[in-house]
């Protein structure tokens, strides 16, 4: 037996059925992480007794609890389970037009039209990466993030360097969302809780987690970095440890490639951004726990919001974002993160966002401009737009 060391310990998860019950030991995840890091947690109370001694007589345990936080590098088909969680919805199929000889092509205003049938119908949605494949010309293939549509006609970013030509209809072409989707719901909201262990196979300790729920969600870029996502975690309880790993061969992380800031597109009502310096977008659940007469255990939990908010820098070139405070203007963003070999996508979209502080800051550099936002429920009548605070799309996702 030997100590523990970091670079050996595994950390595996798996949904449970009921909360705060033990999920079976097969079919579990190993997770990828920078870190990775969860505690028992015990309330302590103390006695007020005064006694001639003029000393503390007992203390005693309380209520357990345990959290835990992973710090990881965000890559495709990796966190896609906690990312639904904090979300509340299951990831869902993208739609796709299937087989058409019906779609155009025009260059100079990046549009995607149909002489049939409809994008709304067949399910796509603004701020989804779409991959199209068909187009004799190559240009109008690969990969695109939709900025605005209508029943007809996809206004469209190209993500791969392409450049749109225009081409008349005729070719047998395939446009699809690549991957999956999510986003907060307006109903049937999920309610996902995990069993998490840490595997120590050199110190031959595992540590069983119960009842761990997504309570925090970050996602963060900045320059010359790798993305990051950030998750925080409330649970129910934990287990004794004991000496060998519960969950029994576990799948292997994956070997997606990890998204780094500056392979990115930000778009800002559907206008591109260069100027932005570091973004993060967050995600809480407001999740409380009640302790209980009679037990050592959490009683009970509850979830609040799902509330989004957004914060970042950018270079103080305008008055742009200066003037989106000021007048409480509402604006979308959409930012859309690209593997190295441009194959994959990863994007998310809040389409209302109200610009909560702008401060410029100064000295003898760059002037940098520091602001924060929060997401609103979509409740307007845009063509394509969910009823949501954000939508989160992963093209590596099948």
């Amino acid at each position: 037996m030997a100590d523990a060391q970091g670079i050996n310990k595994l950390l595996v998860a798996k949904k449970e059925v009921t909360w705060g019950t033990k999920a079976t030991a097969g079919s579990a995840n190993y997770y990828r992480r920078v870190t990775g890091s969860f505690q028992l947690e015990k309330d302590t109370y103390t006695s007020n007794e005064i006694r001639p001694s003029q000393q503390t007589s007992d203390m005693r345990h309380g209520t357990r609890k345990s959290s835990g936080t992973i710090n990881g590098e965000l890559a495709g088909n990796s966190y896609e389970e906690f990312i639904q969680a904090a979300l509340r919805k299951d990831f869902i199929a993208g739609a796709t037009t299937g087989a058409q000889t019906t779609i155009s092509a025009t260059a100079t205003t990046n549009l995607f039209t149909r002489s049939a049938g409809s994008f709304v119908t067949d399910g796509f949605n603004v701020g989804t990466v779409i991959l199209n494949s068909g187009f004799v010309a190559p240009g109008n293939n690969g990969l695109f993030v939709i900025l605005s549509m209508s029943a007809t006609v996809l206004t469209v970013a190209p993500l791969a360097g392409q450049t749109i030509v225009t081409v008349a209809a005729g070719a047998s072409v395939t446009i699809l969302e690549k991957g999956k989707k999510t986003y907060v719901p307006l109903t049937a909201h999920t309610d996902d809780s995990f069993t998490v262990e840490e595997w120590h196979p050199d110190a031959l300790v595992s540590r069983i987690f119960l009842g761990q729920q997504v309570d925090t969600l970050a996602l963060g870029l900045q320059p010359n970095s790798m993305a990051t996502i950030d998750i925080g975690f409330m649970g129910k309880d934990a287990e004794a440890a004991t000496s060998s790993a519960y969950f029994t061969t576990p799948t292997a992380v994956g070997g997606e490639g990890i998204y780094s800031a500056p392979d990115g597109f930000l778009f800002i009502n559907g206008v591109a951004n260069g100027k932005v310096t570091s973004l993060t977008i967050n995600v809480a659940n407001g999740i409380q726990q009640e302790a209980v007469i009679g037990s050592n255990s959490i009683g009970s939990k509850s979830r609040g919001k799902v509330a989004a908010t957004v914060s970042g820098s950018a270079i103080f070139a305008d008055s742009t974002i200066l003037n989106y405070f000021d007048a409480e203007t509402e604006v979308s963003i959409i930012y859309v993160l690209m593997t190295a070999d441009d194959t994959n996508a990863f994007s998310v979209y809040m389409p209302r966002v109200k610009i909560g502080s702008s401060n410029t800051d100064d000295g003898e550099k760059v002037i940098i401009l520091s602001f924060d936002g929060t997401a609103l429920e979509y409740t307007g009548s845009g063509v394509g737009i969910q009823k949501t605070t954000i939508q989160i799309s992963d093209t590596t996702l099948t």
